[in-house]
């Protein structure tokens, strides 16, 4: 009899703890570590390429290329977090690397491949790469309380690689005896913070008499002020704010030139057997520069609304987002986010959204397993440039994330 009470006292005990808020993810002291990324493109599809027998309509490709040409866009967001929660008191440092690219071909390319040319026309095609990778800090301090939940985030960021709007040209001539000849050449002009072609030892120049702030990288530093302002109108409603406002610009003080060629002749009666010349990629020499370069700034509202409970939560928003904030080629985007998440006393979540982020459509699908001790966040999404490319598949995107504490 005393071990059925005893038993019945334990499985009490162990049910109202599940089923209090937060148990399963409420921890004291936790790191998480983890990175999301993606890959995507504009003009071809998933169902373009997995198919029985592989058709390529060089026409339609041209016909359905925009105006702007075909986008390739890459991200890829590593990051490494330590969280302090005591009570209505939140401390967490987060390091990282944001690293954003954008590869672009021009339209005539594409007509030219599904029209061709007149004889003897000689055309002229651009494509442009525009990427850039920053490692940042992050300190967030937060405070909960009953009327609002406030979160300063003052981050530190230096620009590691930069190249902005240039890439290079693609021609192409034929004449009447059937003889074409095709050329690539590429231009780029590379920003970064030291001459890393003439840096034996990299790690040497990071770490100056054991201070990381007098290290090369990091005397073109910037800053951000961030920060997330949620207001509760209920126990199950709540309007958020989240921002990101560029402060100081970081600033790079080298630049150098990677050039390459390409060059292809050939006849249309014997083309597999063309001459094919290359010059290496090369770099020139760093010369000294100073380029000045912000992180986007950004600026959210969200509504998010608990249902049965909370059981499922809905959570629908959006802001803008502006790309070189405070320079002439500063450009403006809005951004939106609508999701639903199913979620079971925090032990397991099942999300759902659609979003505008970047300047890419993402549809994603993620989980969330939690054993308070433990918690895995993992997640796939299909995304593009072109809004209806990403839902035909253009691009896909993944993150995982481990988190540990108690």
């Amino acid at each position: 009899m005393k071990k059925i009470i005893a038993l019945i006292i334990l499985v009490t005990i162990l049910c109202s703890a599940l089923s209090a808020r937060n148990f399963f993810s409420g921890r004291f002291f936790e790191i998480k570590t983890g990175a999301q990324l993606g890959v995507s493109n504009n003009l071809i599809t998933g169902n373009d390429i997995f198919q029985k027998e592989l058709v390529i309509d060089l026409r339609k490709l041209a016909d359905d290329c925009p105006d702007s040409g075909m986008d390739f866009i890459t991200s890829v967001n590593p990051t490494l977090e330590i969280n302090l929660n005591i009570v209505k008191f939140h401390l967490g440092i987060q390091n990282g690397i944001d690293m954003y690219g954008k590869f672009n071909i021009g339209k005539g390319l594409f007509n030219f491949a599904g029209y061709g040319n007149q004889i003897g026309e000689t055309l002229n095609m651009n494509f442009t790469a525009d990427a850039d990778i920053f490692a940042y800090s992050q300190i967030d301090v937060g405070l909960d309380l009953k009327k609002f939940k406030l979160h300063v985030k003052p981050a530190v960021f230096v620009p590691v690689i930069s190249t902005r709007g240039n890439g290079g040209t693609l021609t192409f001539t034929n004449d009447e005896l059937g003889n074409i000849h095709a050329e690539a050449n590429v231009n780029m002009d590379v920003y970064a913070p030291l001459d890393f072609m003439n840096t034996k030892d990299i790690t040497n120049q990071i770490m100056v008499d054991g201070n990381i702030m007098n290290s090369p990288l990091l005397t073109g530093y910037g800053f951000d002020l961030g920060g997330y302002l949620a207001l509760p109108f209920s126990k199950s409603f709540s309007i958020d704010f989240d921002f990101r406002i560029p402060i100081l610009p970081g600033r790079i003080t080298k630049r150098a030139t990677l050039s390459a060629k390409y060059s292809y002749d050939a006849n249309v009666s014997d083309i597999s057997n063309g001459k094919f010349e290359q010059e290496q990629p090369k770099f020139s020499a760093f010369e000294d520069a100073d380029y000045m370069i912000y992180r986007p700034l950004k600026a959210s509202v969200y509504a998010d609304k608990n249902l049965l409970g909370t059981l499922f939560n809905a959570r629908a928003g959006g802001g803008i987002g502006i790309q070189n904030p405070y320079t002439e080629k500063a450009e403006l985007y809005p951004e939106y986010y609508l999701g639903l998440t199913f979620n079971l006393i925090d032990f397991f979540k099942l999300g759902v959204s659609t979003q505008y982020r970047d300047r890419v459509f993402i549809h994603q699908l993620g989980t969330t397993v939690s054993i308070r001790f433990v918690q895995v966040d993992v997640g796939v999404s299909a995304q593009s440039s072109d809004f209806k490319k990403s839902m035909e598949v253009a691009g896909v995107g993944a993150y995982a994330y481990v988190t540990v504490g108690f």
